[in-house]
């Protein structure tokens, strides 16, 4: 059944029934643009209080036209229940609540979403009716009928049938025809047989990405090898292999993402990049794919773009109090260049839209170009690099500033052309901000001379530098005390007498952290801000060591310094901060920091 929207949008439809004010309304609209947020108004105003998520799913089915069901007074059949396989329905997050001939009708929070629809036709092989209700509600009946068992790829491929497994082993490529595909990876046409053989390769894929997910990874490695199919997860920048389908599956699964990521699925022979849009566990999805030939079949690599879990707030960082406090005056600088260094994976493109957030206002226009464009930022303009056509970092900084921006920020600057022209922009009257990659913060100084930019023009646009890298965090619930030696002290170069009074801790292990002992990760970070000195010296081209002397003179802490406060405020081990900053040399004659206001 097609979703009939009416004509009156979800904003007028709320006022109409008086759930909430017009104030509310340009409240919550404000928010929802300034925030760069992909959040719907309807989540917006659950989120700040407005309405409560059963006034949101009654005007919801006014807009759309369709009945709001409460499950906990309906009675669900066994055999309903039995028709939808738990996988199915925790991972889409739907109940059956009638089947009328080859319809079903299901309970579901968003049934515009036909990606989902689809996707529930095509594994169900009948006709999809949606209903709506509200997300408790489905959470609640998901308990209550099929039970807190969560779904994982060892149980899916436990519930295969060996005949199943047969079909989709030799699942051919030209079934999975890239004109059945939409924007959102989602299989939208295409016959009923092809269906019956997709079926359980569809669930399969969905879950590995679900169970990548549910574990916090920020990428999934699947790695052919002569005797077996490999998958990895990055949890917390730590790669960790689980349980694998057969070997027998890895051509339909490449196959399915590759058609899922857009990608030539008859072309193997050259690398390959993709996106897929999904919606997991009632939010949107982005994963950025990569596909690279090898001699057993090709890589494929999915990095996991969870907006919903992109810190947006300077304060969600990790940022010492001090650092905090020096950042946010650096982001009201008019003019200058602000860079932020570091390794791949370090954390620096959430700094900058975490930075490019707190400064994005009606007042400014705001610019960025990058390869690629990560997370989508509302009321920013936002530039994709396409170097096969010309568009690079040097060419769309020069067209950017046509534009009449106030503040640019530049994905990476990798040569001397847009190091040039970074920098004449911070010295016309605009805010740059831009990453580079060196170890720490004062050898970017000398590599932006290193690339043919004159000392005078570093020293005077460069307003700061930081370098930063991500460490674990001490998992919360199995967290325990941590008694090192003294030997073990002098090892990582404190001194026992100095840190006698500290309290270590590190994690035990438990499954909230899949027995590691740590969950999440924070910000080490070390700033550089440019005084009279540092200029002077950048202007003789001194050496890095002689910058970073004189910067920790001035007050800074480099990154084993800042990585030792998070050590004895308890959030991580001392084995994490040595292992994150072993290029970062304890400096002799400097006193330890162990706190900072």
């Amino acid at each position: 059944m097609a979703v009939v929207e009416s004509s009156r949008s979800l904003g007028q439809i709320l006022l109409a029934q008086g759930a909430i004010t017009q104030e509310q309304l340009k409240d919550a609209l404000k928010r929802q643009q300034t925030r760069a947020s992909n959040k719907r108004l309807g989540d917006v105003l659950v989120s700040f209080g407005y309405i409560t998520a059963q006034h949101l799913a009654e005007a919801l089915a006014t807009q759309l036209n369709l009945p709001l069901v409460n499950l906990a007074n309906l009675a669900i059949s066994q055999e309903l229940i039995d028709f939808v396989q738990p996988s199915i329905a925790k991972i889409y997050q739907i109940v059956p609540v009638r089947k009328e001939g080859n319809t079903l009708y299901v309970a579901m929070t968003d049934p515009t979403n036909l990606g989902v629809v689809d996707n529930l036709r095509l594994l169900l092989e009948c006709n999809i009716s949606p209903v709506l209700a509200t997300p408790e509600d489905i959470k609640e009946a998901i308990r209550k009928y099929y039970g807190l068992e969560e779904v994982t790829v060892d149980t899916m491929l436990s519930q295969v049938s060996g005949d199943s497994l047969s079909t989709v082993s030799s699942l051919s490529v030209s079934s999975l025809s890239v004109e059945s595909i939409e924007f959102d990876g989602s299989i939208m046409e295409g016959g009923e047989d092809e269906e019956s053989d997709e079926g359980p390769v569809i669930k399969l894929v969905t879950l590995l990405i679900l169970e990548a997910f549910r574990h916090r990874a920020s990428d999934i490695h699947i790695e052919p090898f002569e005797r077996e199919l490999k998958v990895r997860y990055r949890i917390d920048g730590i790669l960790h292999e689980v349980n694998p389908p057969p070997k027998a599956l890895q051509n339909a699964i490449l196959s399915r993402l590759k058609i899922m990521a857009g990608m030539d699925i008859s072309e193997k022979r050259i690398p390959q990049d993709g996106r897929i849009k999904l919606q997991l566990m009632g939010k949107d999805i982005d994963l950025r794919a990569s596909a690279l030939p090898a001699i057993y079949g090709e890589s494929f690599v999915l990095r996991i773009l969870d907006k919903s879990s992109l810190a947006l707030d300077l304060r969600d960082l990790g940022y010492a109090v001090d650092t905090l406090r020096n950042w946010e005056g650096l982001l009201h600088t008019p003019t200058g260049i602000i860079l932020v260094t570091g390794p791949t994976g370090s954390g620096k493109t959430t700094t900058l839209y975490a930075s490019l957030n707190t400064i994005n206002t009606p007042e400014r226009k705001i610019i960025t170009i990058e390869n690629p464009v990560e997370y989508v930022l509302s009321g920013i303009n936002q530039v994709q690099i396409e170097e096969e056509i010309g568009l690079t970092f040097a060419a769309g900084l020069r067209s950017i500033l046509r534009q009449s921006p106030d503040i640019i920020m530049v994905g990476e600057i990798r040569d001397g052309e847009t190091a040039e022209i970074a920098i004449r922009s911070a010295l016309t009257g605009h805010l740059v901000f831009s990453t580079l990659h060196t170890n720490d913060s004062a050898g970017a100084l000398n590599r932006l001379i290193d690339m043919g930019i004159k000392p005078f023009l570093v020293a005077s646009a460069i307003q700061a530098v930081s370098a930063q890298r991500l460490v674990r965090k001490i998992c919360k619930s199995c967290k325990t005390e941590d008694h090192p030696t003294e030997e073990r002290l002098r090892q990582v170069g404190l001194n026992p007498e100095e840190v006698a009074d500290i309290n270590f801790f590190k994690g035990a292990g438990c499954e909230n952290c899949n027995r590691t002992g740590y969950h999440g990760r924070t910000t080490v970070l070390e700033l550089l801000l440019m005084s009279h000195n540092i200029r002077e010296m950048v202007l003789k081209h001194e050496p890095t060591g002689a910058l970073k002397n004189q910067a920790r003179k001035e007050g800074m802490r480099t990154l084993r310094d800042d990585a030792w406060l998070k050590v004895f405020s308890g959030m991580t081990t001392l084995e994490e901060a040595v292992m994150i900053t072993q290029q970062d040399d304890p400096m002799p004659g400097m006193r330890l920091v162990k706190s900072v206001t």
